[in-house]
């Protein structure tokens, strides 16, 4: 099995829908919160929220150089993620 990472920041409108899909779906998946990483670190160079496979493997959301971060608006539904999972793993 994969692993999957949801990147994202607190105050992102979006982090909760994605993180509710995928728990419906029923898959495991590690959060990585970019409030709580470092300065520097790569985690925070992703818009809010990004689903990663395997940590190099985008699924939805991308990387940004905004320093003060960035949304990602164009989210799946549930359906579409699963099925964009399921192809991927």
């Amino acid at each position: 099995m994969k692993r999957l990472s949801l990147i994202y920041a607190s105050s992102c409108p979006n982090y909760k829908p994605i993180r509710q899909m995928l728990e419906e779906i029923g898959l495991a998946f590690i959060e990585i919160n970019q409030d709580q990483l470092h300065e520097g670190s790569s985690g925070k160079n992703f818009s809010s929220p990004t689903l990663l496979i395997d940590n190099d493997i985008i699924i939805f959301g991308g990387e940004t150089d905004s320093s003060e971060g960035a949304c990602t608006t164009n989210l799946p539904d549930k359906e579409e993620l699963r099925n964009i999972i399921n192809g991927l793993t």
